[in-house]
């Protein structure tokens, strides 16, 4: 009987961290792109030497893997936590993409 709980008790803490490992994993690579798909902006968190957290902002030109072109775009400040950093990063390489460079074809005279 007390073996089924303690197994019952760790399916669900299973579970939980499955869900939260999905949700904080799935969000750290991705591109958001504007709507002409020939730009993206890509959230980055960086380390530095003094125990912050630096919010950066990676841009990608081009419609496909062949022609991509990937270059640093610029940072969004010094974070205490490289989650407050990721926060930063993501809402601004998302507003980046859908407000800023919405309907840029991703020359490099736009970026």
């Amino acid at each position: 009987m007390k073996i089924k709980i303690i197994i019952s008790i760790f399916k669900k803490a299973s579970d939980v961290l499955a869900h939260c490992s999905t949700v904080l994993g799935q969000n750290d690579k991705d591109w958001f792109t504007n709507r002409t798909g020939q730009l993206s902006f890509r959230p980055e968190v960086i380390r530095n030497g003094e125990g912050q957290f630096t919010a950066k902002i990676a841009c990608r030109t081009g419609c496909s893997s062949r022609d991509w072109k990937v270059q640093s775009f610029g940072t969004c400040g010094h974070w205490r936590s490289a989650r407050q950093a990721m926060k930063a990063a993501r809402i601004m390489a998302r507003d980046l993409a859908l407000y800023r460079y919405r309907f840029s074809d991703g020359a490099l005279n736009a970026v």
